[in-house]
């Protein structure tokens, strides 16, 4: 049985993870954008050969997305949208970086330029990738106070069950929340034919991994985000827990990452079942 798991860049040197891929040809390890962020950022030959050391080993198994702003315009309808989602063979690409970073010419000029034009390009893109969501990140506050009354912040912050109501709210700020990031609709041609499939969207998952992750800021005290650094981080988490719903799950150290991942999987899990019952 074919199981493809996304990566967390905190695995990608782990023993479980070589593990994985070791066990069966049929385990797939699946590499976002922000994977190759983390990896290009440090700069390193060292470090970058190092954090391609366990996937090195293994091209044949390793499937690589596009980035986030190209998925989120795949037509939700279209029949499959794993491939598109995918870029081509990419074992030859990772087989021969691999090889280049192990070699005698690792410490050639040349080598050196082109990594530092692999991180120049993930650090001009970082910008566009997280555009709309960090403003979001920083409204938390005002969304708790709009979106639920003191009770319901008792029943989150003790994890108890949640009540109409707040499924809800829940779900309707996702909803708004994903007309913000579709930049008011534009990614969205056909709005009542795609309503039906919006749970495919990667914008949609992502608008609710945003209210996932305001549940969780709930959860743990509402303490407001001071550091960009952080903000980042979190966001980058979000990623790796939306594209994981995509996939048979997320391979991660992150407690956080992974409670993310888990509430997604089940809040989608939600939205479908009440859409199935509507139609």
């Amino acid at each position: 049985m074919i199981q493809r798991l996304v990566i967390d860049s905190n695995m990608l040197q782990s023993e479980y993870l070589r593990h994985f891929l070791d066990t069966s040809s049929t385990n797939f390890a699946v590499l976002p954008d922000f994977a190759w962020f983390e990896i290009y950022k440090q700069r390193s030959i060292e470090a970058v050969a190092s954090a391609l050391s366990v996937i090195g080993d293994f091209p044949e198994q390793i499937v690589v997305l596009k980035s986030g702003r190209d998925i989120a315009e795949i037509d939700p309808r279209m029949p499959a949208m794993l491939p598109l989602m995918q870029y081509g063979d990419a074992a030859d690409s990772i087989r021969e970086m691999v090889n280049i970073l192990n070699g005698p010419s690792r410490n050639e000029p040349a080598i050196r330029d082109q990594l530092d034009r692999l991180w120049d390009g993930a650090v001009n893109s970082l910008p566009g990738m997280l555009e709309g969501a960090q403003d979001i990140m920083t409204s938390l506050p005002e969304m708790s106070e709009q979106m639920f009354k003191a009770q319901h912040l008792r029943i989150i912050r003790q994890n108890s069950r949640f009540t109409p109501e707040m499924f809800s709210s829940i779900f309707g700020a996702a909803d708004q929340i994903w007309e913000t990031l579709s930049d008011g609709g534009r990614h969205r041609s056909a709005p009542s034919a795609f309503d039906e499939h919006k749970t495919h969207t990667y914008l949609y998952r992502y608008a609710l991994a945003l209210v996932i992750y305001l549940l969780w800021w709930i959860r743990n005290g509402n303490q407001p985000q001071k550091r960009l650094e952080r903000t980042r981080n979190d966001l980058i988490d979000l990623s790796f827990a939306v594209y994981g719903t995509y996939y048979e799950g997320l391979m991660t150290s992150d407690k956080k990452a992974g409670w993310m991942y888990e509430n997604l999987r089940l809040a989608l899990g939600a939205v479908e079942g009440e859409m199935t019952t509507m139609r």
